[in-house]
C-alpha cells in the first residue's frame, strides 16, 4: 500500500527519508475521513503534548475502530504483515541503508529451531522483527514532543500526517526536526533520554505535508522533535499515522 518509489534520503547525521504520494489519493483521502475521534485518544503529556491510540492506549477503543473502518482493517492487516517489513529492508538497502537484520518468516524459524533440536544444538537466536502502528494527535496551541532519539527497540520509525490538502497553516509549525544536542558530550543516546528544546540546534525541519511519509531509522544519535506548535485554536490537531518496525 505504501509507495516509495519517490523517496529522497538525507544522511546525516542518520538516516532520514520523504515520500511525497505514499498512498494511493483514495486510500488516503479514505483514511483521513475515517481517522479515529478525538474522545478515543489517551493523553500522553509526560516528554511533550500529544494524544495516542494504539495496542498500548485504549487498546479497546483502538481494536473497535479497526473492525469499524473497513480501510484502516486493511492497512492494519498490511502493517502486521511480513512482507510489509521485508519490502522495507529492501527499500531501505536499495538506498545504502543496510540494517543487518532480515525478518525471518514463521515457517523458516520453525525449521531452524526444528534442525537445532535434531542435531542436539543450542537454539538460534533469532530475534524476531515486528511492526506496528499508532493513531497520534496533537493540538496546535502548543502540542509538541521533546528531542530524543527512539527506545533501543524500535528500528525504524514512519510518520504520515493525516489531513486534507490545503488544511494545515504553515504558520502552526508541526514539522518534524531533525535536532543535535548543544553539547556535543550528550550525541550518544542509545537509550532514549529526553532533553529541553533549548538544549539542541535544529538541523532541518520536514514540513508537515498530506500524502507523506517520513521515514526515520534509530540510531544512537537519531535525534528528532516536534516544536511546540503556535496556533490559537485547540480544535485544530496535528494527526498522525506513526508506524513502527521493532526487534525483539
Amino acid at each position: 500500500m505504501l509507495n516509495f518509489d519517490d523517496i529522497k534520503f538525507d544522511y546525516d547525521p542518520y538516516p532520514i527519508g520523504r515520500a511525497r504520494g505514499a498512498l494511493a489519493p483514495d486510500l488516503y483521502e479514505e483514511l483521513v475521513d475515517t481517522f479515529p475521534d478525538d474522545d478515543a485518544f489517551v493523553s500522553m503529556d509526560f516528554n511533550g503534548v500529544k494524544h495516542s491510540l494504539s495496542q498500548h492506549n485504549n487498546e479497546p477503543g483502538y481494536r473497535e475502530h479497526l473492525r469499524k473502518n473497513a480501510a484502516w482493517g486493511r492497512f492494519y492487516n498490511y502493517i502486521k504483515s511480513e512482507s510489509f517489513i521485508a519490502d522495507t529492508m529492501t527499500m531501505l538497502a536499495a538506498h545504502h541503508i543496510n540494517l543487518g537484520l532480515a525478518n525471518i518468516s514463521t515457517r523458516e524459524r520453525a525449521r531452524k529451531r526444528l534442525k537445532a533440536l535434531v542435531k542436539g544444538k543450542p537454539q538460534p537466536h533469532l530475534p524476531r522483527l515486528r511492526s506496528k502502528f499508532e493513531f497520534s494527535s496533537m493540538p496546535v496551541t502548543g502540542g509538541s514532543i521533546r528531542p530524543h532519539t527512539d527506545i533501543p527497540s524500535k528500528v525504524v520509525t514512519m510518520v504520515i500526517p493525516i489531513l486534507r490538502k490545503n488544511e494545515w497553516n504553515d504558520d502552526y509549525g508541526g514539522g518534524t526536526s531533525v535536532v543535535w544536542p548543544k553539547d556535543r558530550t550528550r550525541s550518544y543516546n542509545r537509550t532514549n533520554a529526553y532533553m529541553d528544546f533549548d538544549e539542541v540546534d535544529c538541523v532541518r525541519t520536514y514540513p508537515f505535508e498530506p500524502n507523506q511519509c517520513l521515514v526515520f531509522v534509530k540510531t544512537y544519535n537519531s535525534w528528532h522533535a516536534v516544536w511546540p506548535m503556535t496556533g490559537n485554536d485547540s480544535s485544530i490537531l496535528r494527526r498522525t499515522l506513526t508506524i513502527n518496525i521493532e526487534s525483539s
